[in-house]
């Protein structure tokens, strides 16, 4: 590892940290069930992001590093799919049309 990519490595993941804090606090303090649901899906993308970058800063392209970007991607998808169900089941609880 080079003497820039130990810095970057820690700010990278420092803002991913911060990102889960912050929408961990969002989740409590937001009134809404879609409300805390936009929290939950900024969760699934503010972190992903940084942890791939994450991954890229430390071992360059290799193996690991493209299969942690996979493991992003499909996190990603599939907390947008998941996100979009349960915002229309909530809708569908309050009895509002979807």
């Amino acid at each position: 590892m080079s003497a820039l990519a130990g810095p970057l490595l820690w700010l990278v993941l420092g803002l991913a940290v911060a990102a889960a804090w912050l929408a961990s606090l969002a989740l409590l303090r937001l009134p809404r069930a879609l409300d805390r649901l936009h929290a939950a899906a900024f969760l699934n993308v503010a972190v992903a992001a940084p942890v791939a970058v994450a991954a890229f800063v430390a071992d360059g392209i290799s193996v690991r590093s493209l299969k942690i970007l996979l493991i992003a991607l499909l996190l990603v998808a599939w907390g947008a799919v998941l996100s979009h169900a349960a915002g229309r089941a909530v809708l569908m609880r309050e009895g509002r049309e979807a």
